[in-house]
């Protein structure tokens, strides 16, 4: 049976990173934690139970408080206005390329097909199929697959290849599919994107699916395109923040239902979207950034080896990165030790990597790290 102190070792990491806790219990906490150093290599039973008491006790009562910042949500439950405070925290502004920099589609260019999302009875039914399509319409404009050249890969069944953590609150999620050099496995086609895809069909071709099969329900509100906004946008910002987090280049996204496209990157600490673009110009400028460079075949892309001015915006947003190194080390190395050197250990492990990177501490144990960062000796 596990002695209160190897309860706290093993619940310790989890449990300071909730960042809804009292502020009260996160005090009793930090004495608890003082007394067990203090005692680690006394004598003082009495002493050294009251304390492990006090530990455990804080912990029950800290389990038991609300954390939803730190309750993961999806990237497709995420809204424009708190896609647009995200951006905002993060200093990058959004600016209209229809208005800064025109997709202009010069003649004679070739003309690109609507794709009918409305044949499917839902987005994921029809994602390969749409994932196709945008091959065939990148051909035209010169774009080549296969060996030495690209791969249009299907993402869609690929969990959770972005999570990303900013202001105490988790996202999750991923992307439809995307673009990106020839031969690699899904995993790591999903770090080498250079162009990507949401698709999301339109309230147009929801309803139009429901009439084509006889399900049309009374009192149907009035159905319309896909637009840049509500839910679509919220997704394929946060969106755009995760891949870029880890991608090595900085991708463009489409969001589009087929008909509709609305083009996102990042440039310097500028989102740039183009909204309701016709298929021939979201083709055409995808097509200009997959040929903009004869090292976007390259299977071994480095962010480090990108111009300058590109690898910007991806070291901004590697802060955004969840890792669960620290629990890993945690869960490998403290176990082994001797019941005695644990403590230590896993407080060394805590205090490096909370001054290696930005982990969510509470302020009382924050503070306790930043003045008093040594381990008792053993």
């Amino acid at each position: 049976m596990s002695t209160p102190l190897e309860k706290f070792e093993q619940q310790y990491a989890a449990e300071v990173m909730k960042v809804d806790a009292d502020e009260d219990l996160l005090k009793r906490l930090e004495r608890g934690i003082r007394g067990l150093k203090g005692v680690a290599q006394s004598t003082d039973t009495q002493n050294d139970a009251a304390w492990r008491l006090e530990v455990t006790e804080s912990l029950k009562a800290l389990r038991n408080q609300p954390s939803k910042a730190m309750v993961p949500q999806d990237f497709s439950r995420v809204g424009s206005t708190q896609a647009n405070r995200v951006l905002a925290s993060l200093e990058i502004v959004e600016t209209v390329g229809n208005v800064i920099d025109p997709i202009v589609v010069n003649e004679p260019a070739p003309a690109s097909g609507d794709f009918d999302f409305s044949a499917y009875v839902n987005e994921n039914a029809g994602t390969l199929d749409l994932l196709k399509h945008h091959q065939i319409e990148l051909i035209k404009f010169g774009v080549q697959f296969g060996r030495g050249a690209f791969t249009m890969y299907d993402l869609h069944d690929h969990q959770n290849p972005f999570p990303i953590i900013h202001g105490g609150q988790e996202y999750h999620g991923g992307l439809d599919g995307g673009v990106a050099p020839h031969g690699l496995s899904v995993a790591s086609a999903a770090n080498q994107l250079r162009v990507a895809y949401e698709h999301k069909q339109s309230s147009a071709q929801k309803q139009r699916y429901r009439e084509n099969h006889g399900d049309m329900a009374q009192g149907q509100r009035t159905a319309g395109p896909l637009t840049f906004s509500g839910s679509g946008k919220g997704q394929s910002v946060i969106a755009t923040l995760g891949a870029y987090a880890y991608n090595a280049w900085p991708l463009l996204l489409d969001l589009t239902d087929g008909e509709v496209h609305h083009l996102i990157m990042i440039r310097d600490d500028e989102l740039i979207y183009w909204d309701n673009l016709t298929p021939q110009q979201a083709y055409a400028k995808q097509s200009e950034v997959l040929l903009s460079c004869a090292t976007l075949v390259n299977r071994k892309l480095k962010m480090t080896s990108i111009p300058d001015d590109l690898q910007r915006p991806l070291k901004k947003l590697r802060a955004l990165q969840v890792d669960s190194g620290l629990f890993e080390q945690l869960n490998g190395i403290v176990p082994d030790l001797p019941c005695e050197e644990r403590l230590a250990a896993s407080y060394e492990l805590i205090s490096t990597w909370a001054h290696l990177q930005p982990i969510i501490l509470p302020p009382p144990l924050q503070k306790f790290l930043t003045d008093d960062a040594a381990p008792c000796a053993h």
